[in-house]
């Protein structure tokens, strides 16, 4: 499976077998590396509700009619349906400033369901609901692990609402021994083969 970064708000992954995950990139950018690569862009997969990861959703369902994949936590957000917890004044004022259109999620997962091959790993902390994604020795983590320094590190504490949590979900995320990690902020971290 190959793996494309689309750099943005966050980082968003499109794989080759049609999964794009997180929507921080706008629907042109995700469109242009799909045509280049012939991919059918499936589903999208949210790690978590913060804004310079769902911010491009709408735009994208609408371009490519896939479906969106979210934790059950963090769903209600996604859709618009609950107000988002923030971590902070600053994150707060973040979420009022930049409107998120909301979008419809059609799968909701649990920890450890498999959708389209990729397994839901439930990593809470930085919100209620962040989850990783895991296939094939591949870990697309959203913030729940971010690079720095070309290593595996713990989400920002100022955007992090439970760090105790975080830890645990950090140390959960990097027990799976992934081969890769794809973070949402930074470079993808080569951990092994």
């Amino acid at each position: 499976m190959e793996v494309f970064v689309i750099r943005g708000m966050s980082n968003s992954y499109l794989t080759s077998d049609g999964v794009l995950i997180d929507a921080g990139v706008k629907a042109s950018d995700v469109m242009r590396i799909a045509r280049e690569h012939g991919i059918d862009v499936k589903y999208l997969f949210i790690t978590h509700y913060h804004v310079d990861h769902i911010r491009y959703a709408h735009d994208i369902v609408k371009a490519f009619n896939c479906k969106v994949v979210a934790s059950i936590p963090d769903s209600g957000v996604v859709e618009g349906r609950e107000k988002p917890r923030s971590a902070g004044a600053l994150q707060s004022l973040i979420f009022a400033i930049m409107r998120v259109k909301p979008v419809s999620v059609d799968v909701k997962v649990n920890d450890g369901d498999i959708i389209g091959g990729y397994r839901a790993v439930y990593a809470p902390g930085h919100t209620p609901g962040s989850t990783a994604y895991y296939k094939d020795g591949l870990l697309f983590t959203g913030d729940a692990v971010v690079e720095h320094g070309g290593k595996p590190a713990l989400p920002p504490r100022s955007f992090t609402l439970d760090m105790d949590e975080a830890v645990r979900s950090f140390n959960k995320l990097l027990s799976l021994k992934p081969r890769v990690i794809y973070p949402g902020h930074g470079n993808p971290i080569t951990l092994g083969t």
